[in-house]
């Protein structure tokens, strides 16, 4: 999108400097399909988020524990942001795409890690004690399913040729 845009603002310069008998104009531009497929991609991907948020909070009926997967969902996702800004990756399809599929990652473990602590307050602990107590359960457990996740996507990561150049943003998203 950048390319064209700086394409389409150097037009007018080239127009001035060929003959009147040559006429320069664009014939394709595919940046307007562009824009709209990753503004679908934005929209999906806070669409997701608020509905996390609203079936977190249909089941457990607690707004206090619907407070930590939505807090969980936008440092996850700025800390991605981060991460694209300090590799200098774009924000197109597959790189949102990849951030979309980490969101259901985070909220996963959030919601998890939640219900156990709910369930120890459910049994009369005070909410530290249950917070302590559940962490420790399942703490380990879900370090263990987000490694193993991670490491789906490792071979992507090192992936040759043309798609694993193309991929290689998802993975790291």
């Amino acid at each position: 999108i950048k390319v064209v845009d700086g394409v389409k603002a150097l037009l007018p310069a080239f127009r001035a400097q060929l003959p009147a008998t040559i006429d320069l104009e664009v014939v394709v531009d595919r940046s307007t399909a562009i824009r709209e497929s990753v503004h679908d991609v934005k929209f999906t991907l806070v669409l997701a988020i608020i509905l996390v948020v609203l079936v977190i909070f249909l089941f457990l009926r607690s707004l206090s524990a619907t407070v930590i997967p939505s807090v969980a969902m936008p440092i996850a996702v700025i800390g991605t942001f981060a991460v694209m800004y300090f590799f200098d990756f774009s924000i197109d399809n597959i790189s949102l795409l990849a951030l979309t599929l980490s969101v259901g990652f985070v909220v996963d473990d959030a919601i998890v890690m939640l219900e156990n602590i709910v369930r120890h307050i459910e049994k009369g602990e005070s909410v530290m004690a249950a917070s302590i107590r559940g962490s420790r359960e399942i703490g380990f457990t879900i370090i263990s399913m987000t490694i193993s996740l991670v490491a789906v996507f490792i071979p992507v990561l090192f992936m040759g040729g043309v798609l694993g150049r193309l991929l290689h943003e998802f993975a790291v998203t």
